[in-house]
């Protein structure tokens, strides 16, 4: 399979013929002048046919040098394309809360930051497993489908700040939900969900989404980010400089604490476990070990072949193209006959 990193630069490769037909209006006229002033008798000595084609055989070299050269810095490549992988793992959605009680301070460097880092380490610690990343606060959103892509991941991961939604709040069956129905409807029971926020929740319908994923054998771990102490919530302003704290409707600023009765609960509805960061010195770690002990299913994947690049050898061939150009004379020299 031919591939190219830089595809753009093959459009240099129409500049050839015009360098070609630009060369051919240049030597008719130069040809036209000769004639003009110049006996046609005494061309074909002052101008032998030799020396005309040695010319010809240099522009030759020098424009396939420029050939090569193109397709050197185009960055030319072979491999062998798709090649269809079997895998064995766990499809694992995270599930993070995008609220903007998660840029409190209490766990530092802000909450929501500190999850992004335990869900980098999650990505990290995969072996096979497919991950996908839900971001919710007042509703929910697929931000990054079931994927064994882990660097795709990672950069969606990076676009996870908390003015990505426009509706706050913390609603934890709305991510369920959406995280239920971004499984695979062929995976029927390899299946977790790491749901990982400072578990203020307003809804009523928790148990109701907690049951449906343990209907589907959907195991839920809960991940509590902040503390029982509290914080309070900076505002922040386009240039991303602290202008005030979130206040109430009496004008009192607000003090957001860890509530971690709603995670629990969701937590033992399914058959899973809660963890609080802090408390425990590696919650990531602990959650993906157990979640290695659950049994694994096989899945098919593609991934691209490696392939082989060619800039070099492409980039040989017209350093010697031109240096033949350079080296080749103007003329040939007719041997001169005895006798």
């Amino acid at each position: 399979m031919l591939n190219f990193s830089h595809p753009y630069i093959l459009y240099f490769l129409l500049i050839i013929p015009l360098f070609w037909i630009l060369d051919r209006i240049i030597s008719k006229k130069r040809k036209q002048e000769i004639e003009k002033h110049i006996h046609p008798i005494m061309i074909p000595r002052l101008y032998p046919e030799d020396q005309r084609s040695l010319r010809g055989v240099k522009k030759i070299l020098l424009l396939t040098a420029l050939v090569f050269i193109i397709f050197s810095l185009s960055g030319m490549r072979v491999g062998s394309g798709l090649k269809e992988l079997k895998q064995e793992g766990m499809d694992v959605i995270v599930a993070l809360d995008l609220s903007r009680s998660m840029t409190a301070k209490d766990i530092e460097p802000s909450r929501l930051e500190r999850s992004q880092y335990e869900v980098k380490r999650l990505i990290t610690l995969l072996k096979g497993d497919r991950i996908g990343l839900i971001a919710f606060a007042g509703v929910s959103y697929l931000q990054c489908p079931i994927t064994s892509d882990y660097r795709t991941a990672s950069m969606m991961l990076e676009m996870m700040g908390s003015d990505l939604l426009p509706v706050q709040g913390t609603a934890f069956s709305d991510a369920i939900h959406t995280a239920l129905n971004a499984f695979p409807k062929e995976n029927q029971q390899y299946k977790a969900i790491i749901l990982i926020s400072d578990g203020e929740d307003h809804e009523q319908d928790i148990e109701k989404a907690a049951q449906r994923a343990a209907d589907e054998h959907v195991v839920i771990y809960t991940l509590g980010v902040g503390t029982l102490k509290g914080s309070t919530i900076p505002i922040y302003d386009s240039q991303g400089k602290m202008v005030d704290y979130m206040r109430d409707s009496n004008d009192r600023v607000i003090t957001t604490v860890l509530q971690e009765n709603t995670l629990k609960e969701i937590a033992a509805l399914t058959n899973g476990r809660y963890y609080r960061l802090g408390a425990a010195r590696n919650p990531i770690e602990d959650i993906y070990d157990h979640i290695l002990h659950g049994d694994r299913q096989e899945y098919q994947t593609h991934e691209f072949a490696r392939y082989r690049e060619l800039y070099l050898v492409f980039a040989s061939i017209a350093l010697v193209l031109f240096v033949l150009a350079v080296l080749l004379p103007e003329s040939r020299k007719k041997k001169s006959r005895e006798g």
